[in-house]
């Protein structure tokens, strides 16, 4: 039985910074409360505090101090034996090696992450571990291995109830069928991604998917739908403040002019 973890004001802090988004507010604290925790030589606590600093880190695109600090924990956690706390980490060891493009590590960590998620039966994580796994076999042009990682991560996600790993593995699994010329497949998968992200109330993610579709329409020369679409992504960006590129720009401009009824 795991004894309870009493955390510091800080720690709070830092953890209300996260949820806001304010990495650089998280990352001070965690760093302030991390030494706090070492002189105090609470094990427990020290393992809280470094999983978190690690994520922002990350965040932050310092990989090498998120590194040192999931390679810490992770020591920690084995030593504690916390089969899903250890399989966790390893997820996230991995992710840093796949953004790295050190694709043999991170398939090292993805396997190792399996085998304790399956063990301890963390479906949740297995999910968005699955994900993560397409996208390396996907980036390593295995993309048949990488359709099947990403249908069984939205099995799970549908199964955990996780709409935000729905929403982003429908785009996922949607670009893959894109690459291999499946656009009706990869259609289907791009609207289920708008859906979902409308359903959080993600507005980059919406337009995000909206994109995508304007790539699919615009590739088959069904400049309607394209533009309908092109036209949707504007105004989310115009009511959500979202920054819209030039090019953006330039797109929908285009697709107007081509689309307009010739005057007689």
């Amino acid at each position: 039985m795991q004894s309870e973890v009493h955390h510091s004001g800080i720690y709070h802090q830092g953890m209300i910074f996260l949820h806001r988004g304010d990495f650089e507010g998280a990352r001070r604290c965690f760093e302030q409360d991390l030494l706090e925790a070492r002189q105090a030589g609470n094990p427990r606590r020290t393992m809280a505090i470094l999983g978190n600093l690690g994520n922002v880190y990350a965040v932050l695109g310092d990989k090498e101090k998120a590194r040192s600090c999931y390679q810490e924990v992770l020591a920690l956690q084995r030593s504690e034996l916390d089969d899903q706390a250890v399989g966790q980490t390893l997820v996230n060891l991995g992710n840093l090696c796949r953004e790295g493009e050190e694709v043999e590590r991170a398939r090292a960590y993805y396997l190792e992450a399996t085998d304790f998620l399956e063990k301890v039966g963390d479906e949740r994580s297995l999910g968005m571990l699955y994900s993560n796994f397409g996208l390396l076999e996907q980036d390593m042009g295995r993309l048949e291995e990488a359709i099947t990682f990403l249908k069984k991560a939205i099995d799970l996600h549908k199964k955990t109830g996780h709409e935000e790993g729905l929403a982003a593995t429908w785009g996922q699994l949607g670009r893959v069928f894109q690459r291999i010329g499946k656009n009706k497949k990869a259609e289907t998968c791009f609207n289920f991604s708008y859906t979902h992200y409308g359903q959080l109330g993600n507005p980059a993610g919406e337009a995000e998917a909206l994109h995508c579709l304007a790539d699919l329409y615009e590739g088959r020369k069904d400049l309607e739908l394209a533009l309908r679409c092109m036209t949707r992504m504007h105004e989310i960006h115009q009511r959500y403040g979202l920054s819209w590129p030039p090019e953006a720009q330039e797109r929908l401009d285009r697709l107007r002019k081509m689309t307009r009824p010739m005057s007689h």
